[in-house]
């Protein structure tokens, strides 16, 4: 295991704020491990940090929500420590047991992060987890798209914008693309910025790009229709500008079309219920 979870400064008042949240009558999970066996766990959120109090054990993430620990070669004798899981929302703890001495079956290959070994966490840059930026992108996505605005129109394409919502710091947009041509679009990316209305001249403008916090798809092509959820922390910018959208295409001569929102649609955004 080249990738060793190293301790980050920002994590150590969380390990000291919230060592004491699991009561000691209550027993942690126990993930037992073998010589040359890797388990895999899996977590319901994204893992931000992780500590094994023992250096007996390596541990990587090979994806955002998956841990993965395999004993040291090194190790010839029995132990027993603790594993201290960091979500975007939530502190994970087990005990992790290698004893020679017990029987195979104990030992799993692969386990889920279950609700009664999580406790709630409060991170100041983590309002939104991305699983529940997913759920509340997937509620919008099950909703017909028929009741969308067209908003631009070129190249035998459609930009639909099916709803604007917001909940709480976060701004989710619903856009749909059909493509009525029977050539395929291969997407370059979907740019969004903030613009002056009018632009008189560009060394007087100002753009400024918007990244998701969280894309719903990541679809890269599509033939004749394609939808997807946007996530944005709430930003608000002045009556004279714009938010514009722009879907480009790979190709050298590629497609483009574009169309702007106004901050008045923002703030007629519906609610998302939490």
């Amino acid at each position: 295991m080249k990738k060793i979870l190293l301790l980050a400064i920002s994590f150590l008042a969380i390990w000291h704020s919230f060592a004491q949240t699991f009561p000691s009558e209550r027993p942690l999970s126990v993930v037992y491990l073998k010589k040359d066996m890797t388990v895999h766990i899996l977590s319901p959120e994204n893992i931000r940090y992780v500590d094994i109090s023992t250096h007996k054990v390596h541990g990587d993430i090979p994806v955002a929500n998956l841990l993965r620990l395999k004993m040291s070669d090194s190790c010839a004798s029995a132990f027993s420590a603790v594993l201290t899981i960091v979500g975007e929302k939530n502190i994970s703890q087990f005990s992790l047991v290698y004893d020679m001495g017990r029987s195979d079956s104990l030992f799993k290959s692969s386990l889920d992060v279950g609700a009664s070994d999580m406790r709630p966490i409060s991170l100041p840059d983590v309002a939104l987890s991305e699983s529940e930026a997913k759920g509340y992108a997937l509620t919008m996505f099950r909703k017909p798209s028929s009741g969308g605005s067209v908003r631009a129109k070129g190249y035998g394409m459609k930009a639909v914008m099916n709803n604007i919502a917001s909940l709480g710091d976060y701004v989710f947009l619903d856009i749909s693309y059909l493509n009525k041509t029977n050539l395929k679009i291969d997407i370059d990316e979907i740019r969004f910025s903030i613009d002056d209305k009018k632009l008189i001249r560009a060394s007087n403008s100002q753009s400024i790009e918007l990244i998701p916090e969280y894309i719903f798809s990541r679809v890269s092509s599509f033939r004749k229709y394609y939808r997807n959820v946007f996530v944005f922390r709430k930003f608000t910018f002045p009556g004279n500008k714009v938010l514009n959208i722009t879907l480009s295409e790979k190709q050298v001569s590629g497609r483009t079309i574009s169309f702007a929102i106004r901050y008045g649609d923002l703030l007629d955004a519906d609610t998302l219920e939490e």
